[in-house]
């Protein structure tokens, strides 16, 4: 009896009944895509930022840190690892306009990158450029092209040894009047210690990420 009472409803209100079971379809949909949407974001994320060594911390002093200050960091209870880090902004000579985030980083576990074609990442290299992929897909560049950068006085060439991907520089704009990236213009890159410390002659971190 109820049954058939209910069919008799259903039908009498049929436009009704499947407008409701639509909204509550659209509504379940909605709410599912949204959850799993974050989890996924949030997963990735996780996973980019220890395959990366995203750093939690990040010291600052103009005036360098020391070996000795970066091993007393490290020794610290609860400190997986430390590192010397430098980025410093950078013109590219052959394209007028252009620049790049250089990033240098001591220990390759913190603040480092994620190789997506070409040769790893070597920390010994004396002219190795490891490129934003973003940035040399914007302007046609690829693993072996010859880049000169410079600052300031400074003038150093080297070669993209590899395309990557670096936690460090996802939100990657050139400064405060860049609102979205725009890698046509502005990437960013890595390049080893032994490279920087050739160029400079000497040893100048700025910044310990932890």
């Amino acid at each position: 009896m109820l049954t058939r009472k209910l069919l008799r409803t259903m039908g009498q209100y049929k436009a009704q009944f499947i407008s409701m079971v639509l909204m509550v379809a659209l509504g379940v949909g909605i709410f599912l895509g949204f959850n799993m949407e974050w989890v996924s974001i949030e997963v990735n994320t996780d996973y980019f930022y220890d395959l990366t060594g995203y750093a939690d911390y990040r010291l600052v002093e103009e005036a360098g840190f020391s070996p000795e200050e970066q091993k007393a960091v490290s020794a610290l209870a609860g400190v997986e690892a430390a590192s010397r880090y430098l980025s410093q902004t950078v013109d590219v000579l052959q394209r007028q306009g252009d620049a790049l985030a250089l990033s240098v980083t001591e220990n390759p576990a913190v603040s480092g990158l994620d190789v997506i074609s070409g040769a790893e990442y070597d920390p010994a290299s004396p002219d190795g450029i490891w490129l934003s992929d973003r940035y040399a897909e914007a302007n046609d560049l690829a693993v072996g092209d010859t880049l000169t950068l410079t600052y300031q006085d400074l003038q150093f060439q080297g070669t993209v040894k590899g395309l990557i991907k670096a936690s460090e520089h996802m939100i990657c704009v050139r400064d405060e009047t860049q609102l979205m990236p725009d890698f046509a213009t502005f990437g960013y890159a890595y390049i080893s210690p032994a490279m920087y410390e050739s160029t400079l002659g000497v040893a100048y971190y700025p910044q310990l990420h932890i």
